[in-house]
């Protein structure tokens, strides 16, 4: 990849529905370049889907990182183990067995029991848990944020969020101008979230997370970390319960720029500590989301 594809994948995982000629304005290339860069990212593994569900805004729930040095060895065996929990959403590998296990909770309530699946299965002694940010910290749960055409038209998208609305509204039967306000009325509302299902351990680049602990008196968000280390942070990941900490998904074409990100990072004066995390590999699995999706999108068929 290069950091064209990079601002590509970030958009679309913003909006996976971005339509060409936007991107296309965006990056300062032709639609036709930006379709292709797409098809090799599809072709090499590391785009694998577009993807939609409802938000967990919408459903009044919560993302959580729970991350520690596991025992399991093999470590492919604790990634089999922790897929089987339908709260577990993605599971990465760094270097010395380290883990991080992505985690949907629907409430606080479900947090003691998901902690202790992840700590026991993967044999994390002493995990970390994260609220990430933008799911803790969102207001409650709207009162019935999804009418029954709204079920259909995300399951429509769960696994295609480009579907053309042509196509919607025959399956749902209903008018493309009906699906097109229903679907902008969720956009607007933060009911649904539009993105991809990638792999970007499929490339040849170097994917590291930075555990970084900011000084007495600074305070970041995610908008002051991007505008810092774009096009080499893919993400930031902030948490409502632990304030100062932060993991910074970072992406370098070699070890070389690693290095020199890792400078700079450490030369700003931001940070008391700085800690890279070298990472190679990573899953994605279905969850409750997609699960509640199926069972609601085809209920309102």
């Amino acid at each position: 990849m290069d950091k064209t594809d990079i601002f590509l994948i970030l958009s679309l995982l913003a909006n996976s529905r971005t339509p060409y000629q936007v991107l296309a304005e965006r990056l300062h290339l032709s639609v036709n370049a930006v379709h292709k860069r797409l098809q090799n990212l599809i072709e090499k593994g590391i785009v694998e889907a577009f993807t939609a569900k409802p938000s967990l805004y919408a459903l009044g729930a919560y993302a959580v990182i729970i991350h520690g040095q596991s025992r399991v060895n093999p470590i492919s065996d604790a990634m089999k183990r922790l897929s089987y929990n339908d709260s577990v959403y993605w599971v990465a590998v760094a270097s010395g067995n380290y883990l991080y296990v992505g985690c949907y909770i629907r409430s606080i309530d479900d947090l003691e029991g998901v902690a202790e699946f992840v700590r026991g299965t993967a044999e994390i002694p002493e995990p970390k848990i994260g609220f990430i940010t933008w799911g803790a910290t969102t207001p409650p749960k709207p009162d019935e944020p999804f009418d029954a055409l709204d079920w259909q038209i995300i399951y429509q998208l769960k696994d295609d969020s480009r579907k053309p609305l042509a196509e919607i509204a025959e399956a749902v039967n209903a008018s493309a101008k009906t699906v097109r306000r229903h679907l902008d009325d969720m956009i607007r509302n933060y009911y649904i979230d539009i993105s991809l299902r990638w792999y970007p351990d499929k490339g040849d680049d170097i994917l590291t997370i930075f555990h970084v602990r900011t000084g007495p008196g600074v305070k970041l968000d995610q908008q002051d970390l991007t505008r810092r280390y774009l096009p080499n942070l893919l993400y930031a990941m902030t948490f409502s319960n632990l304030p100062g900490e932060y993991l910074l998904v970072t992406w370098t074409r070699s070890m070389k720029e690693l290095k020199e990100l890792k400078a700079r990072i450490e030369g700003e004066g931001l940070f008391e500590s700085v800690s890279p995390n070298i990472l190679y590999t990573g899953e994605i699995y279905a969850t409750w989301r997609d699960k509640l999706t199926e069972e609601r999108g085809k209920r309102s068929t």
